[in-house]
C-alpha cells in the first residue's frame, strides 16, 4: 500500500489475479497477486492473501485505513490465463475461477471494474502508477497495453 509517484509491479503472472485497487482522489492504491478463488475460511486457512475475499477484503481496510474513501475506489484486473492445456476436460482453468471470484467480490463491495486484460494462455507482468492510477501489462510477444 503506497501512494503517488511510487509504482507498484508484479511479473510472471500466469493464472494468477494481480488486482489493483485505486483511490482516484487521494491517489493512492494497492495491488494484490491473488492465486487461488473463493475464500480461505472455506479451505481452512482464514488469513491467507492468496485468496481473493480475504485478500481484496485486506487491500480495501488498508486504503481507507490510509485516508481512502470507498465512493472513490475502482479496480483494474490483470492475468488469469490458462497456462497449461485442459487434456481434454471441459472444466474451467483455475485463472477463470479467479477472474470469476474477484469480480463477484468486487461487485459485492460496490467496486467498479474500470479496466482488465485477463484470459489468455499467455503470462503477463503489471506496472501500477500511483500517479495517475494507470495500469500497464506487458507479454512476450505483445505490444504494452495500457488499461
Amino acid at each position: 500500500m503506497v501512494s503517488a509517484p511510487y509504482t507498484i509491479s508484479s511479473v510472471g503472472l500466469g493464472s494468477c489475479v494481480a488486482v489493483a485497487l485505486y483511490d482516484t482522489q487521494r491517489r493512492i492504491g494497492g495491488l494484490a497477486h491473488i492465486m487461488l478463488p473463493g475464500s480461505a475460511s472455506l479451505n481452512g486457512s482464514q488469513s491467507s492473501c492468496r485468496y481473493a475475499d480475504p485478500a481484496i477484503t485486506a487491500l480495501v481496510k488498508a486504503l481507507c485505513r490510509r485516508g481512502g474513501v470507498r465512493k472513490d475506489i475502482v479496480a483494474k484486473m490483470v492475468g488469469g490465463a490458462r497456462m497449461f492445456p485442459d487434456y481434454g476436460n471441459s472444466n474451467q482453468g483455475i485463472g477463470e475461477q479467479c477472474i470469476e471470484s474477484i469480480k463477484g467480490i468486487l461487485k459485492r463491495e460496490h467496486i467498479p471494474v474500470i479496466g482488465q486484460d485477463t484470459g489468455g494462455r499467455h503470462g503477463r507482468n503489471v506496472e501500477f502508477y500511483l500517479d495517475t492510477g494507470r495500469v500497464v501489462v506487458s507479454a512476450i510477444g505483445k505490444e504494452d497495453k495500457e488499461i
